[in-house]
């Protein structure tokens, strides 16, 4: 049985690597899917952002702008801003093609994160799987050998104490 185990946790690691890949391909399948899809634009803020509304901790705020769609026509919405601005600066945001704002696409560099994530995801939970298996293996193996050991020294134990029945 641990023979048995410990190829199974071999092959967890080959489980690992595989999904690993798929996960990380998947990424840049999507990266590539959201970057053919969305158009990267620049917005023109129509208000002030002040370095005292970031002050507080938060890494962004909204700020009314106006952008060209791919469409050509003018839009005016919220964006998110990262740092201070007064009107007329410009900040880069992601587009679809109707021209409505969308976050940026995913960046083909998570794919490595993804695919190491996900491979140590599986490689922890399936050796989980596996010494949970191997202490269930323990405690039944544990049970036998004590009935057994039981057996024997009840026959055994009167004549080596002298006790005979």
């Amino acid at each position: 049985m641990a023979w048995l185990l410990t190829s199974c946790g071999a092959g967890v690691v080959l489980l690992a690597i595989a999904v690993g890949q798929a996960g990380a391909q998947h990424t840049v399948d999507r990266s590539r899917a959201e970057t053919s899809a969305r158009t990267p634009a620049r917005a023109e803020l129509l208000e002030d952002v002040d370095g005292a509304a970031l002050a507080d901790g938060s890494r962004s705020r909204t700020a009314i702008a106006r952008w060209v769609g791919p469409d050509g026509r003018v839009t005016q919405g919220r964006v998110l801003v990262t740092s201070q601005h007064v009107v007329g600066d410009t900040v880069s945001i992601w587009t679809d093609r109707t021209g409505k704002l969308v976050p940026a696409p995913t960046k083909p560099s998570a794919a490595s994160a993804v695919g190491w994530t996900w491979g140590v995801v599986v490689t922890l939970g399936g050796w989980a799987v596996l010494a949970l298996l191997w202490t269930a293996v323990r405690a039944v193996t544990a049970r036998r050998n004590a009935a057994a050991w039981a057996r024997e020294w009840a026959v055994v134990e009167p004549n080596w104490s002298g006790r005979v029945p």
